[in-house]
């Protein structure tokens, strides 16, 4: 028996599972349906692309987007120790003060940027600022990326020339501007949940940690949510929490999981004959994500690890094992901006991105081995909602995701935004002397129509999917500002899905400093 069972060991469930433990009188299940962060790319910052459609990897696809031709989008997430902040890209982005000020605005007491910034600092150990806005001393190792990269210098050049005004750091004063990104990386690693606040405290007396045990339902007293259902190794278990249920299984799995036991939309919880223990209109609702267009051109000099030797390839992992050092551990996300989709934003309506390296767009089958550039715009805010559904009452069955991308016309033309940001980028003078062949959206297409349907064709998601029990007091609330879901007791969720709205950035940090405050809010009631 335990006091308090965490339901996904993902980059909230991770934070969780550490904070809760530091009690010795707490005892705590950690409950995770992947195994183990053992593959030997997760510690690979170059890496990263190896992950996607592995073991690691829930490797779920959305429902045809009827804005974007019917393509159904496939939408990477972690399934191991360390959820996604195993599989991602490990960039550390907080979002924008705007972001968290309009949460409280709209009722949710003590989410205000002033509020959740001791969150964000309690969780970092920043290897570049120590200032006000960052910490020193926490698990999560955030540094910057490595300076005098030819292809970034270009891209500060290029950035500079076009008119955006310089920022050191994204995550401190303001967010408007260009500059280096941050990342979870230390010593030249992955820097995950699970390395920063698992493994360091695995063997403690009062945590247990169980892979490959996919949950299936929730099973109540009353109106008390007791005990967790689960399958493992080909058995199905059942384990009581005398405190509370922790759901962090992540915007797609924690709406399925809440509906599948009986919390949800009433009408179609009867509609799969599944008793009704909550009527909560708004699980699975309210779902967002940042999607993505990008500009990718070759490059004349061979400046990227895509085209090297097999022979070149292996020196690169045995220099990368031996020193942490070389291209694998700097070929990624390096550089980026913030900058406004129109004249009349308050905050910046879209992120850029700078990658160096060519991936094939994704209507193609292209060979990726060319040195090559790609910048990459998503749309910060998005007004579209979509929803997460029960596919049927089977657990084991993925639910359906709609991300209903593009239904609103002020996302499309935001995104036509970004690929013209990007094109300035890429045409300004510092790219003269390198820029190759424009792979797209290609030279020839550059009327507002040809950039429409290049959005519509290509777009693709973030793998940020957020707000399906969405914090609040309205009708669509899910659970209350202490993160406990409305009309049950014992019950919370602590993941991306509780976001009101999405965050202006990646959403991995977010996170974390949501699981640090709730971990705060439980350990609080036990005073």
């Amino acid at each position: 028996m335990f006091d308090y069972i965490i339901i996904g060991a993902g980059s909230a469930g991770c934070v969780l599972a550490n904070r809760l433990s530091e009690n010795p009188d707490c005892r705590v299940l950690l409950l995770e349906a992947g195994g183990k962060d053992d593959l030997p790319a997760i510690q690979v910052p170059g890496c990263y692309g190896q992950l996607q459609d592995s073991r690691c990897d829930w490797g779920d696809r959305s429902a045809p987007q009827a804005n974007m031709y019917g393509r159904r989008i496939f939408m990477p997430q972690g399934r191991c120790l360390g959820g996604s902040s195993a599989i991602n890209y490990m960039i550390y982005m907080r979002g924008n003060r705007g972001d968290y000020d309009s949460w409280q605005q709209a009722g949710n007491d003590g989410w205000g940027y002033e509020a959740i910034l001791p969150y964000f600092i309690k969780a970092e150990t920043n290897h570049r600022f120590s200032d006000c806005y960052h910490g020193t001393s926490g698990p999560l190792q955030v540094t910057s990326h490595a300076e005098n990269n030819p292809l970034v210098e270009r891209y500060f050049m290029a950035a500079k020339e076009i008119g955006i005004p310089f920022n050191p750091d994204f995550n401190g004063e303001h967010q408007l501007g260009y500059g280096p990104m941050q990342a979870t990386i230390a010593a030249g690693s992955r820097c995950s949940s699970a390395s920063a606040y698992l493994h360091p405290v695995k063997n403690r007396d009062n945590l247990t940690v169980i892979t490959h045990a996919m949950v299936t339902r929730l099973l109540f007293n009353g109106k008390r949510a007791s005990e967790v259902q689960y399958y493992h190794l080909g058995n199905v278990k059942q384990v009581q929490a005398n405190s509370e249920i922790i759901l962090s299984a992540g915007a797609i799995r924690s709406p399925q999981l809440l509906m599948l036991s009986g919390i949800g939309p009433k009408q179609e919880l009867n509609l799969l004959n599944i008793n009704t223990q909550v009527d909560l209109p708004g699980v699975g609702k309210n779902l967002q994500d940042h999607l993505h267009t990008r500009v990718r051109c070759e490059i004349t000099q061979p400046l990227t690890y895509a085209a090297l030797s097999d022979e070149q390839k292996a020196n690169e992992y045995r220099n990368y094992e031996q020193n942490h050092k070389g291209l694998l551990a700097s070929n990624f996300l390096e550089a980026g901006a913030f900058v406004k989709s129109h004249g009349g934003e308050i905050m910046p309506g879209l992120q850029l991105f700078f990658l160096l390296t060519l991936p094939p767009d994704y209507p193609e089958a292209g060979v990726t081995q060319r040195h090559g550039i790609t910048l990459t715009a998503y749309i910060n805010r998005p007004t579209s909602r979509g929803s997460v559904t029960l596919s049927s009452i089977d657990p084991l069955e993925r639910p359906r995701i709609d991300f209903n991308y593009l239904a609103n016309d002020d996302d499309l033309k935001c995104a036509i935004a970004g690929v013209r940001w990007n094109l300035k980028l890429l045409y300004a003078k510092a790219f003269d002397d390198i820029r190759g062949k424009e792979i797209a959206p290609g030279i020839l297409f550059r009327s507002s129509a040809d950039i429409e349907n290049f959005v519509r064709r290509t777009a693709s998601t973030t793998w940020h999917p957020a707000g399906t029990c969405k914090m609040g007091q309205d009708r669509m609330a899910v659970v209350d500002s202490s993160l406990r879901v409305h009309g049950v007791n014992g019950l919370r969720v602590v993941d991306a899905s509780i976001m009101p709205t999405i965050v202006s950035g990646n959403t991995n940090a977010p996170v974390i400093m949501i699981a640090e405050k709730a971990a705060h809010l439980i350990l609080s009631d036990l005073i």
